[in-house]
């Protein structure tokens, strides 16, 4: 037989199936919350994850700029120390010449005396002793010359040392401005740079000086831009091939250089 529910127990169970269906729905949104929640805690571990390796990235950097700035300190102590060496030499040099001089000096002091003691003499001896002393002059002029020559050449290569210790200083803060990366690759593989480094036998002037540096980081090998391409793409020196993407890019800063260079011209 079938069982017959009052009004208020259907009202009852009425109540309690909306309770039911309220508390699904509440659990359905728990549910639904838990789960983005779950989803941006795994997007935060990733960011950590991607921050950690930039943090690991530039700590290889600093360490080998740190490096650079080692070998460039030992570099200037050591040019340091062959100057000053060169100087001394020179300074040496310069005081032989000088006590030879000083000698010759007194010699022909001495000689002058002797002729006038010789004048009263012999004259075939005076003749002999007069030949003596051209032959003894024009010997002490030969040497006097060659310490001459000795002592340009040493001041030439001192000049050139110096020079040379210029260039270095230059294409180690050109190498220390490779800090200023302004692109890189999706793939972190290609990196471009600002950079104002100089050539061997190069003339120093703006255009050496706005150059634009590119980096595989995977082997290590880089390349120098030689100039802007009527394309409006950078040309490179050398032979490495580098991505069309690259030399866009790199292009595209060289033109701002350029435009920021007439700026200040023009100012």
């Amino acid at each position: 037989m079938a069982q017959v529910l009052s009004l208020k127990e259907l009202r009852t169970s009425s109540a309690l199936k909306a309770d039911i269906k309220k508390l699904e729905d509440e659990k359905q949104q728990l549910l639904e919350q838990l789960d983005r929640q779950k989803k941006v805690e795994q997007k935060l571990h990733q960011d950590i994850l991607d921050h950690k390796k930039d943090f690991d990235h530039l700590e290889k950097q600093f360490n080998h700029f740190a490096g650079l700035e080692a070998e460039y300190d030992a570099l200037q102590q050591e040019l340091q120390m062959e100057r000053l060496e060169k100087l001394i030499v020179t300074d040496d040099k310069d005081n032989q010449v000088n006590t030879q001089v000083k000698k010759a000096k007194e010699d022909l002091v001495k000689i002058q005396a002797e002729l006038k003691e010789l004048k009263k003499l012999d004259p075939m001896r005076l003749k002999r002793q007069v030949t003596d002393l051209k032959k003894k002059n024009l010997d002490q002029a030969k040497d006097n010359k060659n310490i001459n020559t000795a002592l340009v050449a040493e001041r030439k290569e001192v000049r050139e040392l110096t020079a040379d210790k210029a260039r270095l200083e230059q294409e180690v803060e050109a190498a220390s401005k490779l800090t200023n990366q302004f692109w890189q690759s999706e793939d972190n593989t290609w990196a471009l740079f600002e950079t104002g480094l100089v050539l061997n036998n190069e003339p120093i002037d703006e255009e050496s000086l706005n150059r634009i540096q590119c980096l595989n980081r995977e082997t290590g090998v880089s390349v120098v831009s030689e100039s802007l391409g009527d394309d409006d793409k950078a040309v490179w020196l050398g032979g490495l091939e580098i991505p069309e993407e690259i030399s866009i890019e790199a292009g595209k800063r060289l033109k701002k250089i350029a435009a920021e260079a007439e700026e200040d011209d023009e100012e």
